[in-house]
């Protein structure tokens, strides 16, 4: 194992604040994750329209320190840049010495991992979490956008990202890198399964941002409105977001589905645990993702997934769940009605250790195998 206090400065684009709480919330949870074997230190800028003057919010526990560093909006572009380089530089000149730079999400933010890395003088390691390298993206890229990756291609030490999945994207943009992959992790000591009471009807559960371009909660909801044009009325669906609900509530309520199909949230991590046990199978309905940390969520615990071969669930094995096609709510109902009718039979364990691969241990050991190999250059 590397030194304990080696020093970790992570930048991201995407990160927890006051005005959003779950932004980015799983850089942070690696950041807690990093902090039990190393000393980290987290530099975050974030534009706030209420101040007239930079303000900065500092948090300490343990080896993790978190930087927010809150700066007015500017009016115009040249406005946004000049006060943003202001609070990154006021941040960065409260660290000290440090041995790896670790950015996360190369846009939009990409530059200050480049400035971070001169000033520090030491490797700089990126994990990329983001969806725009899809080709339909790539297309709309600004101006801007094209100039940050270039810079970036030239100063990344070492390229790594959450999936596979995501890697075949990606490497087009980085030709000239090996990507290897760090995933998110999944807390596996609370994360686990529970013996579940028997009952007629089937629980299926969905936990997202329910965001319409990526998310396809319609697509969901038609979904089951099906199953009840099958006369298939045994069962329950559970939707939890962080985000507002109430339009998809209203659909729902709208296809008669108000009995079949309940909405929470927002929930802390933790408390998402219940819900994953007392399913019967989770359901990933996206167009797209990259990691999908949900589906490593319901693996530990033992549950089957439904879902589009997107993330970690691309080319999904059948002792795993049931792959649907993207955007087929049909699909989607057929695979609920194979749960409902018990028609495949899956083994808790060997889910949950599918599941062990994203533990905190093994995330832990991937990243202490990649800073030796970084510090050795």
């Amino acid at each position: 194992m590397t030194e304990q206090k080696r020093h970790i400065l992570i930048l991201s684009s995407w990160y927890p604040n006051r005005e959003n709480t779950f932004i980015g919330n799983f850089v942070q949870r690696q950041a807690e994750l990093l902090s039990s074997m190393f000393e980290v230190t987290v530099l975050i800028t974030k534009a706030d329209s209420s101040l007239n003057k930079i303000e900065i919010v500092q948090t300490n526990k343990n080896q993790l320190s978190e930087i927010i560093v809150y700066y007015p909006k500017g009016n115009t572009i040249f406005q946004k840049y000049l006060q943003q380089k202001k609070a990154f530089k006021a941040g960065i000149q409260l660290i000290k010495k440090v041995d790896l730079i670790h950015g996360h999400v190369m846009l939009p933010k990409g530059l200050q991992f480049i400035t971070a890395k001169k000033i520090f003088n030491c490797p700089l390691l990126i994990t990329e979490h983001g969806s725009y390298f899809r080709s339909e993206i790539k297309e709309n890229r600004s101006f801007l956008e094209k100039i940050i990756l270039k810079k970036l291609n030239k100063h990344i030490d070492k390229l790594t990202c959450v999936s596979n999945f995501l890697k075949v994207d990606l490497q087009s943009d980085f030709t000239n890198h090996l990507i290897e992959i760090l995933p998110n992790h999944v807390d596996t000591k609370s994360f686990i399964p529970s013996i579940k009471e028997e009952t007629k009807r089937k629980e299926f559960l969905h936990v997202s941002t329910l965001d319409e371009k990526v998310k396809n909660p319609k697509g969901i909801i038609d979904a089951c409105s099906i199953l009840l044009n099958y006369k298939k009325a045994d069962f329950h669906l559970t939707i939890i977001s962080d985000e507002p609900f109430e339009k998809w509530k209203k659909y729902a309520n709208e296809n008669r589905l108000s009995e079949h199909i309940s909405f929470k949230g927002p929930l802390n991590w933790l408390d998402l645990v219940p819900f994953y046990q007392k399913s019967d199978a989770f359901i990933l309905f996206s167009s797209y993702e990259t990691f999908s940390i949900v589906l490593a969520e319901s693996w530990a615990c033992g549950i089957p997934t439904i879902t589009t071969s997107v993330g970690i669930g691309n080319q999904l094995p059948s002792s795993l769940g049931f792959q649907v096609d993207i955007n087929n709510p049909k699909s989607l109902a057929n695979a609920m009605l194979e749960i409902m009718n018990e028609t495949a039979i899956f083994d808790s364990s060997f889910i949950r250790s599918h599941a062990e691969q994203f533990s905190g241990e093994n995330v832990l050991s991937t990243y202490d195998t990649l800073l030796l190999d970084l510090l050795k250059k």
